[in-house]
């Protein structure tokens, strides 16, 4: 069986949602800061970002092929330990997104706050990636791990292998 981590709640009119995810990486604050925040880290387990996660700073996601899926601009940020942006992926409408860090047992606490997501299929993306920053930097002890999770199997596979579980939490919900 899949295990998942993170919780997901109806929001606004019940058409939108909240996803919040937590990790406790291996390593320190200001390294995990330069892995959310750097597109030279980012591209090692998201993917390739270009402009900027700092104040005011407006950034894109982009595919395989360069075109951008996603882009957003940076309201809040205290650096090393938080920042607020807008998520615009393409087609959809804005969201907002943040993630914070702070000193933890065993290394850093990550807490991605997700919130008038549309779509059900960002809860599977979001862990999918967050399993993929674990294999960078390492997850703690402390953080919960599926044990039958396969590493190095590709977004893909794991975003579908995902998607089954997350589709059973969320039809837990109710219309």
């Amino acid at each position: 069986m899949t295990l998942i981590f993170g919780s997901v709640t109806r929001s606004g009119d019940g058409s939108r949602f909240t996803l919040d995810f937590e990790r406790i990486l291996a390593t320190d604050i200001d390294d995990a800061w330069q892995a959310v925040t750097s597109p030279e880290r980012l591209v090692r387990w998201m993917a390739p970002y270009t402009g900027e996660l700092a104040l005011g700073g407006e950034w894109q996601a982009l595919d395989d092929d360069g075109s951008v899926w996603c882009r957003g601009t940076v309201s809040e940020c205290e650096p090393p330990h938080r920042f607020v942006t807008s998520w615009h992926a393409i087609d959809e409408e804005p969201t907002v997104l943040t993630v914070s860090l702070d000193t933890a047992d065993g290394g850093t606490r990550l807490s991605l706050h997700h919130e008038g997501v549309q779509s059900r299929y960002y809860a599977p993306g979001w862990q999918s990636y967050l399993e993929q920053l674990d294999d960078l930097l390492g997850a703690a002890e402390a953080s919960v791990i599926d044990p039958d999770r396969v590493v190095g199997v590709t977004w893909d596979e794991r975003y579908n292998e995902l998607r089954v579980a997350w589709d059973t939490h969320f039809d837990a919900l109710g219309d």
